[in-house]
């Protein structure tokens, strides 16, 4: 029996981000490591937006900076049940609340966010009336219809205009790297949707859920709410990489896709070309519209449809002393109407300062939605940048000891209004054998693109398992006769 050419593979997996690598865990993991296939990144690292870097500190020790998530959210259990199954509950860690400490600027000035009672009533970042009309909530008529809205039409309907814009817009568009004022209420929060068709009120829901969880014991694994890894959120895809068996290749571009025989050929921007029966493009959506373009243009145009904007942030390295100025602040929100250059500011040492040496911290500067050409300023004018905002804001002086910046240039998914409508529409014109994954189609959270992965590798067994089947031996009996 001879063996199948090594650029011969049943799939093709382009993005070695952590959907890619989901995707081809559950590949393995449904096929017994029996099909052959390739995951290829263009890129140094796996993972993606998880890029996680060891700086040497200046008197010994390292810093652990993370240039995506810091830590990973456990409510969506994807992601954690990955890293059980990947045996890393000995690399877990609970790197504590995410939500203490966060201020928001308003009017320029800093007003911790309230989130308890007591904390609401003093808070001065809010108007007596607009304290009121956010009281009013349960006493609002829902909606009833299924039709997509805005997140700010969504707050603003809810809650009151001032709680959209002072509270609302400035938290949960930070996190999306969003406008509210285009950005999906279904794809980013449908929880909050669900509240309010099930109890009619987000509060009547709040106050459902505490009744429902009265008395319930806690879970026996006492998971967290949050979590990451000793040595930052990087070791996930690293743990991935090293466990699977297919083949992985970095530095690898793929440039474009077209109908080969029964499967598809694919260029590479350097090396001979790959055949697959199927594909999965667990790209960004702009990256996977210029590759499938030449299969079908119809979906391209749709895949092309999904906005992408730039995104960035840095590390500024500092001796603690030289942040005792900005007081208890461990994140700030800022709101693109302040006109600032940057969009918010944290503190993760505060958190873990284990990932520091001792007697040092850093202070994390997020940019890129309200001053997008921020992503492609030179390191020293990015700098001089970042320390002019610090210092008005947050009065910090000194000059930092070094800078460490991450930045994704047209590559961070925008969910407008009507996102999950539109990749319906994307995976129905998608040609049968090519797949798509990733957070441009189902969130862009860790958890989101791990689950994303698994089910595009879920869909391509179930569809192609027989042929994978039938093929002219299994891939064991293949490696024993090249050996």
């Amino acid at each position: 029996m001879k063996p199948k050419p090594e650029n011969r593979k049943d799939i093709v997996i382009i993005g070695g981000g952590i959907s890619g690598l989901s995707a081809a865990w559950e590949l393995e993991r449904r096929s017994g490591r029996t099909v052959d296939y390739a995951l290829l990144e263009s890129g140094a690292h796996w993972g993606g937006k998880i890029a996680t870097r060891v700086v040497p500190g200046p008197a010994g020790g390292r810093f652990i900076l993370d240039g995506g998530a810091e830590s990973i959210v456990t409510r969506k259990p994807e992601a954690w049940e990955l890293a059980q199954e990947l045996g890393m509950a000995d690399r877990v860690r609970d790197p504590g609340s995410e939500t203490r400490g966060m201020y928001v600027l308003d009017g320029g000035a800093l007003h911790p966010i309230p989130l308890h009672p007591v904390g609401f009533i003093r808070s001065r970042l809010m108007t007596s009336r607009g304290k009121l009309r956010m009281l009013a909530e349960p006493f609002i008529p829902p909606h009833r219809d299924v039709a997509d809205e805005t997140l700010a039409e969504f707050a603003r309907r809810r809650l009151g205009a001032e709680a959209m814009e002072k509270i609302i817009a400035p938290v949960l568009a930070g996190i999306y790297n969003a406008d509210p004022h285009r950005l999906s209420i279904l794809a980013a929060s449908p929880v909050m949707r669900e509240m309010e068709t099930r109890h009619g009120s987000l509060v009547r829901a709040m106050v459902a859920r505490m009744w429902a969880g009265r008395g319930k014991k806690a879970a026996v694994s006492e998971r967290p709410r949050f979590f990451t890894f000793r040595d930052g959120a990087g070791e996930l895809p690293d743990r991935l990489a090293i466990r699977l068996s297919g083949e992985l290749r970095l530095h690898t571009n793929a440039v474009e896709i077209r109908r080969q025989g029964e499967g598809f050929g694919i260029a590479l921007e350097n090396g001979a070309p790959l055949h697959a029966r199927a594909v999965l493009l667990a790209t960004p959506a702009n990256t996977a519209a210029a590759l499938i373009a030449p299969v079908s243009e119809a979906a391209a145009r749709a895949i092309g449809g999904i906005r992408h904007t730039s995104i960035g942030s840095a590390f500024l390295l500092y001796r603690q002393p030289d942040l005792e100025a900005v007081g208890p602040i461990n994140g700030l929100m800022i709101p693109s109407r302040e006109g600032r250059r940057i969009d918010a500011v944290s503190f993760p040492f505060r958190k873990m300062p284990e990932r520091a040496p001792q007697g040092f911290s850093a202070v994390r500067v997020f940019f890129g939605r309200s001053a997008p050409e921020m992503v492609d300023l030179p390191e020293d004018a990015l700098l001089a940048q970042l320390r002019t905002e610090l210092e008005s804001l947050l009065g910090i002086q000194a000059p930092p000891l070094g800078i460490e910046s991450f930045c994704w240039k047209n590559a961070f998914p925008q969910a407008d209004v009507g996102h999950l409508e539109r990749v319906d529409r994307i995976r129905a014109l998608l040609p049968a054998g090519i797949y798509v994954a990733g957070s441009s189609y189902g969130g862009v959270g860790v958890p989101d693109c791990v689950q994303s992965g698994r089910r595009a590798a879920i869909a391509m067994w179930q569809r192609h398992q027989a042929e994978f089947s039938n093929r002219e031996g299994s891939l064991l009996e293949r490696k024993i006769v090249a050996t």
